[in-house]
């Protein structure tokens, strides 16, 4: 089995902010939506991994987890360094990282689901993979890089007053984020909507982030599995980030697509790598390719058609006619015959 990673490079416009993924998840978007005015372009680079057997892609499994590069290198090679942080909105109660901070519960509410759902906004930072492998699994979705943790973070916020505080609460670390950059995140992620499709993310808040970092990483669930988006200010470098990842595992092959992987087909994006493959420099193409079915056989023109007599049975058929016409022939030449001697011998009237 062959395995690869796809991505695709543009320019993201939170005006337009197109497809996202396929039945599955959608951006968060109202028609009271400001265009606003010019701003710094932002830089988006989407990620996918798979895995298959042939360059038909028939068999592939789609998604980070089958892709030739982890979490780890994705977001230390697109990010940068620094204080890594995972982000969650609306994570379990029971399901809360112990080294969490910024930690608020509040309720929910959605159409077809129950009145009032309990949920809990945190952000942890991931020092391994162990604690980026529990921070997923908690229910993180946003990631960052920062400097340091603010010096003036945000207050934590209740639900109601009426609500005492938990007991264990002052176990927790406070806010790395300050108030500014709270409510920034908050646009990005607090107008969840769970349904056909899922609406997780504003694109409004991705600039909102971005004035406070210089990148910021968001999981996409595809119908195949998570796909990777990251949004920043400044240009990617692909052969800087392919070095590192070189450096992380045994050279991964890296796709290119016109469009988001996720949104596109595998099968295409390997034939046009294939076409560009330079073999002299970077040997045999590492994806193998399918067996291609035999043509189907031609008809035999020259054969027999149903209901048509060919050249090589014409005189035999014609032999097995000719007595059928001689005996519709006979009677005929009997009756004349016969009318023949019949006027002989009919004496003629005086």
């Amino acid at each position: 089995m062959a395995s690869a990673l796809g991505f695709v490079i543009e320019v993201f416009d939170p005006t337009t902010p197109g497809r996202l993924c396929r039945g599955r998840e959608r951006w968060i978007e109202y028609e009271t939506m400001e265009t606003g005015g010019e701003s710094a372009p932002i830089h988006r680079m989407v990620l996918s991994g798979a895995t298959f057997s042939d360059d038909r892609a028939r068999d592939a499994r789609r998604g980070i987890a089958f892709g030739p590069v982890g979490y780890p290198s994705l977001l230390r090679a697109l990010l940068g360094d620094g204080m890594l942080v995972a982000y969650c909105e609306e994570g379990h109660p029971q399901e809360v990282p112990e080294t969490a901070a910024g930690v608020e519960h509040h309720t929910v509410a959605r159409p077809g689901g129950s009145l009032r759902e309990w949920r809990v906004r945190w952000h942890v930072e991931v020092t391994d993979e162990a604690s980026l492998a529990h921070a997923l699994q908690a229910g993180a979705d946003v990631f960052l890089v920062l400097k340091a943790p603010t010096d003036d973070p945000a207050s934590t916020a209740h639900e109601s007053p009426l609500i005492p505080p938990l007991a264990d609460e002052a176990t927790y670390l406070p806010n790395f984020f300050n108030e500014s950059f709270a409510s920034a995140l908050f646009l990005l992620t607090g107008f969840r909507s769970v349904g056909r499709p899922n609406r997780y993310f504003q694109p409004w808040g991705v600039p909102a982030v971005l004035e406070h970092v210089d990148g910021v990483a968001l999981i996409h669930r595809d119908k195949h599995g998570p796909a990777l988006g990251v949004y920043r200010t400044t240009p990617f470098d692909m052969e800087a980030i392919s070095s590192f990842w070189n450096q992380e595992s045994e050279q991964p092959l890296l796709v290119p697509f016109a469009i988001p992987p996720m949104l596109a087909r595998w099968d295409r994006a390997l034939s046009e790598l294939r076409e560009t493959w330079d073999t002299g420099v970077m040997g045999d193409f590492p994806v193998p390719a399918a067996e291609r079915r035999p043509q189907s056989e031609p008809p035999n023109q020259a054969g027999p058609l149903d209901g048509v007599i060919n050249a090589e049975e014409a005189p035999s058929a014609a032999a097995e006619e000719a007595p059928s016409v001689q005996a519709e022939e006979a009677p005929y030449e009997e009756i004349e015959e016969t009318l023949r001697v019949e006027a002989k011998e009919t004496p003629a009237e005086e």
